[in-house]
């Protein structure tokens, strides 16, 4: 039987193997950035992590959707909010 937040489940359960994926490209390029041999295989390398950076936090972004979701779905959270991921700037908050 389907349930009101299987849908929500299966499509975190598909945003948190992203970020494992992730996470596997960002530890494969570190690797590759510590034995390059020349400046063009660093940056390359260097270029992969930031795309591999890039990917995780998109889909940590996703399931976090998705996790606010599933708690308005069972009253948890007012239907008119929802948690998403911020980014902070540190020097401002030593103001």
């Amino acid at each position: 039987m389907k349930t009101l937040t299987s849908d929500y489940r299966k499509e975190i359960k598909d945003a948190m193997k992203q970020v494992r994926e992730a996470l596997a490209q960002l530890e494969e390029s570190e690797k590759t950035q510590e034995v390059a041999r020349n400046v063009r295989e660093y940056d390359k390398a260097q270029n992969d992590a930031k795309d591999a950076s890039l990917s995780m936090m998109t889909a940590l972004e996703e399931a976090v959707r998705l996790a606010s979701a599933i708690g308005c779905a069972h009253d948890l959270y007012d239907i008119n909010k929802y948690h998403k991921v911020v980014e902070l700037d540190l020097r401002d908050s030593q103001k």
